[in-house]
């Protein structure tokens, strides 16, 4: 009996540690982009167009819905010229995907599936 009551007490334990330490996981929220406004009105088709949904913890990203594969795209915006610090394809079938530790600081993250829209959401890593 006192066993039980040991391993009972330390799981409240962790239970009580854990929840003083909440995760840093952020919800993203991902704005459309257009990538030839040249061939289209600008215009959206909000009914076709359904962003992903997806957190990040730390430096990694989870998508937590259904998608197709991406390249992901990490853009620097602090400059005069934005510029692709990091690229990775990302297939279908992967839902988590860990970004490089060495990058710090705030990035706009592009989802790209090879078609007419992006999707970007700024982060902070």
């Amino acid at each position: 009996m006192k066993k039980i009551l040991s391993i009972v007490a330390l799981l409240l334990l962790v239970g009580t540690a854990s929840s003083q330490n909440p995760s840093n996981v952020t919800e993203l929220t991902f704005q459309v982009g257009i990538t030839d406004p040249t061939g289209s009105s600008g215009e959206l088709p909000r009914n076709l167009v359904n962003p992903p949904s997806a957190s990040l913890d730390d430096h990694t990203l989870y998508i937590n819905s259904e998608h197709p594969a991406y390249t992901l795209y990490l853009v620097d915006t602090t400059g005069e010229e934005p510029y692709v610090v990091y690229q990775v394809y990302v297939p279908a079938n992967v839902s988590v995907v860990v970004l490089p530790s060495t990058l710090f600081g705030t990035y706009e993250l592009q989802l790209y599936d090879g078609g007419d829209y992006y999707f970007y959401s700024e982060i902070e890593l």
